[in-house]
């Protein structure tokens, strides 16, 4: 494993987060229970190897993702990706910042990256995602520290609440496996990748990565979170969010080139 792979790895696992993933993760361990929740980090961990494993094995796959219905399907979810981000910027920095600027704030990192990404659009996200993430890390770390440190409540977790909770778990994993298909950003990395003959080992490090995320969100479930842990949080899915918001900004490329991806990520922008 050379550091392009990783490099490679750690982009396929930060596209994979979205921004709500870290709240999500958390409220579902509370509300649903230890067990729900490690289903459904284990079909989200195993959802991108799944992906590296197959996606160049079934020829007919690779063929119906490139039909144009499909693609304008698939650039219809990263446009709707893209605004979901958007929302969660807003929302996050909500918490400790006027309405205004967080609006602007929004704006100016979803324009940042649109016209970032516009030359070498792959290329570029790589390098964006990597210290996004390595910093995501470094963050939840933080915020660990902080709350064993630190004399906040603690939630008294339970393996699961109900049956339904395990139910709904086991019906999330069918929708995780399926997501990385219709993701037309994971399409583009696997071509990459298959070309540098490095595909299946990437996308199952990325699993090990993102595993390692949710690691993070079960530790920081048990913790009632401070004012000092909200605001390291705010960092935390901020660099979550970037990731997701480059992913979605290049998958737009592929149904008609740089130019006219960057037209719809402006279009979609402005509409917000």
């Amino acid at each position: 494993m050379n550091k392009k792979e990783i490099d490679y790895a750690l982009s396929l696992a930060a596209g994979w987060a979205w921004g709500v993933s870290l709240i999500v993760g958390m409220q579902t361990v509370q509300e649903k229970g230890i067990v729900p929740f490690l289903i459904w980090a284990v079909a989200n961990s195993f959802a991108l190897p799944i992906f590296g494993f197959f996606s160049y094995r079934i020829n007919r796959l690779r063929n119906i993702i490139d039909s144009f219905p499909v693609r304008l399907f698939t650039t219809l979810i990263m446009v709707f990706c893209l605004l979901i981000q958007m929302n969660c910027i807003y929302d996050t920095l909500y918490q400790v910042l006027p309405s205004w600027v967080c609006i602007i704030t929004t704006i100016s990192i979803s324009l940042f990256m649109s016209i970032f990404l516009y030359k070498d659009g792959i290329l570029r996200n790589i390098k964006i995602d990597k210290p996004l993430w390595i910093a995501c890390y470094a963050v939840l770390i933080i915020l660990c520290i902080v709350g064993f440190c630190s004399k906040t409540d603690r939630y008294e977790l339970v393996a699961y609440a109900d049956s339904t909770g395990i139910k709904w778990a086991l019906n999330s994993c069918l929708i995780l496996f399926a997501g990385p298909f219709m993701n037309i950003q994971n399409w583009q990395m696997a071509e990459k990748l298959n070309n540098e003959k490095c595909l299946e080992k990437c996308h199952t490090l990325a699993g090990i990565f993102f595993g390692i995320y949710m690691l993070f969100v079960l530790i920081l479930s048990i913790f009632t979170f401070s004012n000092a842990m909200l605001i390291i949080q705010v960092v935390a899915i901020m660099c979550i969010t970037c990731t997701t918001i480059d992913a979605s900004i290049v998958g737009m490329q592929k149904i008609g080139g740089r130019k006219i991806g960057l037209c719809i990520a402006l279009i979609t922008i402005l509409c917000w």
